[in-house]
């Protein structure tokens, strides 16, 4: 087994693009902005939506996905509650978004989903330019998730809408951060 630079790695290393998670497929969903305009998204998702960081002692022997060099660990509860993320994303133009510190990430979260902890089921995506076809299907906007897990308090942020994110998006514009 090779890494994606053709060196050997050992078989308890795979390269997390290679792993299949049927319910994170990638797709083409179309969004409906107002009563005269949709727009066609290609949703990807990143490793980070059923997996956490590696501990190389509380994973010692478990399987490393690797996502780029960095190892990642299988984390059960984040798989589990990632069911719901094509729900979550579906349903985007009604749930709440914010723009993140980071100032590249929006969040998104739905109040109803909610952890045994009463922790927020909350996705961190990008939202950006990208024309072409996926599946036969055209598409304009690409939204990559790179992480979603709960949390106990959204991040403090500056709130904004569906609407807005995909104006800005179209435009290769990001909405800005505000405290």
């Amino acid at each position: 087994m090779h890494d994606s630079d053709s060196r050997p790695c050992s078989l308890n290393q795979i390269d997390a693009a290679d792993v299949s998670v049927p319910h994170l497929e990638s797709h083409v969903e179309i969004f409906t902005i107002d009563a005269t305009d949709s727009v066609k998204i290609l949703i990807e998702y990143s490793c980070h939506c059923w997996s956490r960081n590696f501990d190389p002692i509380a994973d010692e022997g478990q399987i490393q996905f690797l996502d780029n060099k960095r190892p990642r660990a299988f984390d059960p509860e984040r798989y589990k509650a990632s069911t719901e993320l094509n729900l979550l994303l579906k349903e985007l133009p009604t749930h709440r978004i914010f723009v993140t510190k980071s100032d590249r990430n929006y969040g998104c979260y739905n109040a109803q989903l909610t952890d045994a902890k009463g922790f927020f089921y909350t996705a961190y995506f990008t939202l950006r330019r990208d024309k072409g076809r996926f599946n036969g299907i055209r598409h304009s906007l690409r939204l990559f998730v790179e992480s979603a897990y709960a949390k106990g308090q959204p991040e403090a942020g500056h709130k904004t809408s569906f609407k807005a994110v995909v104006g800005k998006a179209r435009k290769g514009q990001m909405v800005k951060y505000r405290r």
